[in-house]
């Protein structure tokens, strides 16, 4: 899939990682300053992350579709989906816990952060397959 022929998953795969690391950034300015602001901005920041994250996976699948099955970078690229998919459902998770309680940052602290790091790891993982992808195995480019 392309945008005025340029891929269109590369494009898109920048907004769930920004936005996810916003939300983290947020979190930690709410526990450091105590300002409820930066709690709210940090929800809704895992909101649009994990839609983000949706909208870049759907399209990375239609992408996909481009490489035989034969291919042997397939390998890589299943790799780089289950990262996908791991962010995706830790994202889910962080955006329901602060949805069904919304005092998760007292009730559930530990486990809301600990979740968050795991997230941390997923997003770094899933962006150091996807930048593997593209620069070494030269998918996704023109």
């Amino acid at each position: 899939m392309t945008f005025f022929g340029h891929p269109f998953h590369p494009m898109t795969s920048h907004f769930p990682i920004v936005l996810y690391l916003l939300g983290v950034w947020l979190t930690g300015a709410y526990l450091w300053r105590g300002q409820t602001d930066f709690e709210r901005f940090a929800y809704w920041s895992f909101i649009l992350s994990w839609l983000a994250t949706i909208i870049s996976s759907l399209v990375g699948l239609v992408d996909q579709n481009q490489l035989e099955m034969a291919d042997p970078r397939r390998e890589n690229v299943n790799a780089h989906i289950t990262a996908g998919v791991t962010l995706l459902i830790i994202n889910g998770l962080l955006v329901y816990m602060r949805f069904r309680w919304t005092d998760v940052l007292t009730r559930f602290r530990w486990t809301y952060l600990g979740l968050m790091a795991l997230g941390v790891v997923a997003v770094a993982t899933t962006a150091w397959l996807g930048a593997e992808l593209v620069y070494r195995l030269q998918i996704g480019i023109i």
